[in-house]
């Protein structure tokens, strides 16, 4: 499948994220979810994180339902059983959007309501991706467009070049190609403007040899002033304030 020019985050009504673990998607998704559905679109986030149990979308159900957002997870997330089955609804709600003629899918309705949203959690390497793949016909049909999210601060691929190898293998097993990068640098609660800056960088690095675009940067909500003054004129990419949502067991102890 060719790739498909990037497009502003949450543009598509069908935005599929892929990241490694630890590389701050959730903290993206989860964001991304709460922005749109304060616009007043229909949101639903869909958890195909089916490798990693840790930091997925589907843990903060309670707090993406009570912002109208809806959750449709592995029939067995949130469980102590190791079995990732997928549910049907997945599909259902692709169809909806591949369809192009229902309010709640990818076009606004006559009403003059925002078009929806489907947010699609795809973590882990290959392995992960497989899940996804078994929709590649649909995704195709409602306009899917896919990024590849990257942190300068994972141990695991410390080099623009190691983050970049990765990507092939998703895209190869998810049947869906990326359209854009994303920079999710983070260094959690003590991330500073320089960090955000270092991260740019590395997914610059990384969008370059991929042949992508850099789509967008995750900025912490109160740096986002400071960010903005340093990168006027700069930055091309779409600056994306977020806030830390993610928790961890040792903030929950």
């Amino acid at each position: 499948m060719s790739r498909g020019a990037a497009v502003p985050l949450g543009s598509a009504p069908v935005t599929v994220i892929y990241g490694h673990a630890g590389v701050g998607k959730t903290t993206l998704v989860l964001n991304l979810a709460l922005r749109e559905a304060a616009a007043g679109r229909r949101v639903t986030v869909a958890d195909m994180d089916l490798v990693n149990p840790y930091f997925r979308s589907s843990d903060y159900r309670d707090l993406l339902e009570r912002s109208g957002v809806e959750v449709v997870s592995p029939t067995f997330a949130g469980t102590t059983l190791d079995t990732p089955s997928l549910s049907g609804r997945l599909e259902a709600e692709i169809g909806r959007f591949a369809g192009g003629g229902s309010p709640s899918g990818g076009q606004a309705s006559d009403a003059g309501q925002p078009a929806g949203l489907l947010l699609i959690d795809v973590g882990g390497d290959d392995v992960g991706a497989t899940g996804i793949g078994r929709y590649s016909r649909q995704l195709a049909a409602a306009g899917a467009r896919a990024y590849y999210a990257v942190n300068a601060f994972r141990a695991l691929t410390p080099t623009p070049a190691d983050a970049a190898a990765l990507l092939p293998g998703i895209e190869r097993n998810a049947r869906l190609e990326a359209c854009g990068v994303v920079n999710t640098s983070n260094l959690m609660g003590l991330t500073v403007a320089d960090d955000v800056e270092r991260g740019r960088q590395f997914a610059l690095g990384c969008a370059g040899l991929l042949g992508l675009e850099l789509a967008a940067t995750c900025v912490p909500r109160a740096l986002m002033p400071e960010v903005e003054r340093r990168l006027a004129g700069q930055a091309h990419e779409q600056l994306v304030a977020v806030d830390k949502l993610v928790t961890t067991p040792w903030d929950r102890a």
